[in-house]
């Protein structure tokens, strides 16, 4: 049987581990499983020494999700890879995409997850990231980037998927570079799903697979989401447009702040204006801001 190692970025996740690490032991199609433990949390380091067949990484700071992600495809050897965040729960054997990704190589495959923002579609699908599709989530919110998909309409092609859950084979991933580690969190899903329909294709499977609570780790530290977010815009806008990329992200993330201070947003305005000031330093000094810690 074609097993896959799972990648899990875990960051004061030890509740939803609790939940998930036992759906995926019990999973005749999973091999290795890695918890890379951003948040060095000792709860989380004794219920993952607990669960028996589960290697615990603790990185010592927060390295963010891209880098967490590589070092976990690292410390495994399977030849497919899933990469699954804590605070998803899977409903179903992981088998079917496993044996997809390793007759085709040439993929990044996402099976559908559903979240109580969705609706009755699945939850785990995006537009392409585009300097109009910014400006649509600066006016109206986060949902303008997400593509509503039906649940079980086959296998189809889409523009991005959600890093939550992706599968692909480790060949395909050690050829695209794995993540690119200049995102500390967000727009790292968007980079490799570019990279991946250069390559290849990126594929939902619209059978429903799991549920994705989201924002769970996120909401623990909202505002450094908020500010991490939009640096990591400005420096997916200069990755593919350069200088004049960055300036136009950076001119959404201070429209985004009018707008959002208007509407008085729960972040607050300190929060806003160091996120527009990182912002700022980010385009003038390319890669000398560092969010997390």
């Amino acid at each position: 049987m074609i097993t896959t190692s799972v990648v899990v970025v875990a960051f004061r996740s030890c509740a939803d581990l609790r939940c998930g690490l036992p759906v995926l032991l019990a999973d005749p199609s999973v091999g290795s499983v890695v918890v890379v433990d951003n948040s060095s949390d000792e709860a989380t380091a004794r219920l993952v020494a607990a669960a028996g067949r589960v290697r615990y990484v603790d990185p010592g700071r927060n390295l963010g999700f891209a880098r967490a992600c590589n070092i976990g495809m690292r410390a495994t050897e399977d030849p497919v890879v899933t990469f699954l965040n804590p605070d998803v729960l899977l409903v179903r054997s992981l088998r079917e995409l496993v044996e997809s990704c390793a007759a085709d190589e040439r993929q990044l495959l996402a099976g559908g997850l559903r979240s109580g923002a969705a609706g009755t579609h699945l939850g785990n699908a995006r537009r392409p990231v585009t300097f109009a599709g910014e400006l649509r989530r600066c006016l109206l919110g986060s949902r303008a980037s997400h593509l509503p998909v039906p649940g079980g309409t086959a296998r189809i092609p889409v523009p991005q998927v959600d890093g939550a859950f992706v599968v692909g084979s480790r060949a395909f991933l050690e050829d695209l570079g794995g993540f690119d580690e200049r995102f500390e969190l967000y727009f790292e899903d968007v980079d490799l799903c570019d990279r991946a329909r250069a390559r290849g294709r990126v594929v939902m499977d619209t059978d429903l697979w799991g549920r994705h609570a989201g924002g769970r780790s996120s909401s623990t530290v909202a505002a450094v989401s908020y500010t991490v977010f939009r640096v990591s815009r400005i420096r997916y806008f200069t990755k593919r447009a350069g200088t004049t990329g960055a300036c136009a992200a950076l001119g959404l993330t201070a429209l985004e702040a009018l707008v959002r201070s208007l509407g008085r947003q729960p972040e607050g305005l300190r929060v806003r204006l160091r996120a527009l000031a990182l912002a700022t330093r980010e385009v003038l000094r390319p890669g000398t801001v560092r969010v997390l810690s």
